[in-house]
Parts: structure tokens; C-alpha cells; sequence
């Protein structure tokens, strides 16, 4: 079985929807889906998300929310152009947060619940509620006794849709993970049921050699370790929620992350092996008054002294000079420039 999670900007719009459901049909064992809430696409401007989190303050203050409304026009509008029969869900819906109205977690988890919901009906696969599979203790991560049980009980011949980012508290009621946290939902969901792979569906083309959004000619890391994903992570490639990354490690659970827009193309798989091929992949974080860029490299030299002179004109400290590591620390206004000069270096 493939556990298949898929993205804000991947369930965006009706298109996206589509090319998704074409996916998990193409392959009988992606029989366990996780999907979040509609992120920016096509005509809509705002997270479904963002516009819940200000339904909430709506709520709490007076009582009722123009914002909810725009959440429920908008998954009303999509299954029209889907096909699909949304009306009860979306009522019941709406009584459920007003009779919730005070509670956050509640209430903005809602785009990841309506989101399970429909792409069920699209796929005609069975909805399962997060809330009463996934156990979260006060820490914020997941009860794995308590969730393993829970998912036990299912038919493994069976598939099944449910919505990331929540589950329920230890003691009772809906609790959410951090933002991002519907990479992790996945991910527990992969390593509950022992999946022979986790499949993380976003708009990018897996790991990329730097962000694609300063950078034209990035290339694709087509292998990675966990150990060195983890490390990127955390220095500011936004690939992956990094918390998923040491669980998946722990149950040893392979994992791809593929682009729903271009599936099978350009991809990272990731695993605990470490690979021989050469890569190198610059991310950055920090970007204010001072920013931190990191530079990994995988069989791939660069001799201290070359590194002071690709950087030179620049305001760059060295704060680690490693064979596999580099960080460097310099002014936020400069980093962006200080990545495209390594990267032209670096790619040739």
C-alpha cells in the first residue's frame, strides 16, 4: 500500500483536483490518501486556511463570519464543476462552527475536512474523519500507540481519504498540528500502516539544487538520505514539514516528493541509505537584517579558498567550512545574490 499526501496548491482548483484524482487511479495501491486544504490557485487568491484562522476572530467577536462563508462558496463552486453533491456536507458544516465558534482547532481545521470529503466523492474512495484516527498529545505530536490501535482497525483492502493537519486531542476535542503539519498527518498515516511508500505531492519538483523562485536553472536532487532532507529542512528549504522527516526515518518508510502538475518527470526519493551520486543543494533562512545560507554537498569539492573568491565583493562569514557542509552568514539583502553566484559556480 502507498500513502499519497497532497498539497494546498495541489487541491487548489477543480484542474488540480482533477489531475490529482487521475493520479491515485492510475495505481490501485495508492489506496490511502491524505490531502489539505485548498491553498492559492487558479481565481483564488487566499489559503482556505488563512480565510478559516479570520472566520475564527469573526466568530469569537461577533458572531458571524463573512470569511467562513467565502470558505464554503468556494468548495460549493468546485464541486459544481466536479460533479459532485456537496450541499449537506457544507450545512452541516457551517452549524458544526457556529457551535464551535470559540474553538480554533476546530474551526480551522475544516478546509482539510471538507477537502477529504469531496475528493472521496470524486475518487469514490471512503472518507475517514481524522478526529477519531489520529491522537495527538499536548506536545503536539502524535500519541503513536493510541493512533497505531486506531488504524488496526481498518480493512487494508479498502481505500480511504482523509484530511492532514488534525486529529484529536489526548483528552477529547479537535486538535491541529502546526502549519505544514499535513505532511506529517501522511506521514503517520504511512508508518501506522507499515506503507510501502510515502508519496508527498506538492507544485515543486522535489528537491531542487536552490529555490526555483531566485534561481531559473535549479536541478532536481534525485536522491537524498533523511538525515541530509532533515538538515535542508531546517535551513530553510520549504519542501517538506521537516517533523514528518524523523518519524518517517525512525519506521524506515521510503518517501518521494513529486509534482502533481508533472507527475513521474522530476522527482527526490528519500530514504535512510545514503547515495554516491554528486548533488548540491544552497537554501537559506533569515532573510532580514542577517541570513544564514547552507550549502550542501554530496561528492562535490569546493576548496575553502575558491569559495572566498566565487564570494568575493560580498559581506560573507564562514561560520563552518566542512568536505559535505558550508554555512555561511551574511546581510539579508545580499543573500539572494550570494545564492545565484554560488549556484552559477556550482551547476557548471
Amino acid at each position: 500500500m502507498r500513502v499519497s499526501k497532497f498539497g494546498g496548491t495541489s487541491m487548489g482548483c477543480t484542474d488540480a483536483i482533477q489531475l490529482a484524482r487521475e493520479i491515485v487511479t492510475a495505481d490501485s495501491t495508492r489506496r490511502f490518501i491524505v490531502v489539505s486544504a485548498p491553498g492559492k490557485a487558479c481565481i483564488y487568491s487566499r489559503k482556505v486556511t488563512d480565510l478559516l484562522i479570520e472566520a475564527y476572530t469573526q466568530l469569537c467577536v461577533g458572531g458571524e463570519s463573512s470569511s467562513l462563508e467565502l470558505v464554503l462558496d468556494r468548495f460549493r463552486e468546485m464541486a459544481g464543476h466536479l460533479g459532485v453533491d456537496m450541499e449537506a456536507e457544507l450545512e452541516r458544516c457551517r452549524e458544526e462552527v457556529y457551535i464551535h465558534r470559540c474553538q480554533r482547532d476546530f474551526i480551522v481545521s475544516r478546509g482539510e475536512y471538507l477537502m477529504a470529503l469531496m475528493f472521496a466523492k470524486v475518487t469514490g474512495y471512503r472518507f475517514l474523519d481524522a478526529a477519531k484516527f489520529m491522537v495527538i498529545k499536548r506536545n503536539g505530536k502524535i500519541d503513536e500507540v493510541k493512533t497505531a490501535e486506531n488504524f488496526r482497525r481498518l480493512d487494508k483492502s479498502q481505500s480511504f481519504v482523509m484530511g492532514g493537519f488534525y486529529g484529536r486531542a489526548a483528552g477529547d476535542g479537535v486538535k491541529t498540528f502546526a502549519r505544514g503539519g499535513s505532511d506529517y498527518s501522511g506521514a503517520v498515516v504511512a508508518c501506522m500502516l507499515d506503507a510501502s511508500l510515502y508519496e508527498n505531492f506538492t507544485d515543486t519538483h522535489g528537491v531542487q539544487s536552490a529555490n526555483p523562485s531566485i534561481i531559473t536553472d535549479t536541478k532536481t536532487v534525485q536522491f537524498l538520505d533523511y538525515n541530509t532532507l532533515y538538515k535542508l529542512s531546517l535551513g530553510g528549504a520549504q519542501v517538506i514539514f521537516p517533523e514528518c522527516l524523523p518519524l518517517l526515518k525512525k519506521y524506515n518508510i521510503p518517501l518521494v516528493i513529486d509534482n502533481t502538475f508533472n507527475h513521474g518527470r522530476r522527482f527526490t526519493a528519500v530514504s535512510n541509505d545514503r547515495t554516491h551520486m554528486p548533488f548540491f543543494s544552497i537554501t537559506y533562512s533569515g532573510i532580514r537584517a542577517v541570513a544564514e545560507v547552507l550549502i550542501v554537498l554530496n561528492h562535490i569539492k569546493l576548496e575553502y579558498d575558491r569559495l572566498k573568491e566565487i564570494l568575493k565583493g560580498f559581506e560573507v562569514y564562514v561560520s563552518m567550512y566542512k568536505r559535505n557542509e558550508i554555512r555561511l552568514i551574511t546581510a539579508g539583502e545580499e543573500v539572494e545574490e550570494v545564492v545565484k553566484r554560488l549556484h552559477a559556480y556550482l551547476i557548471l
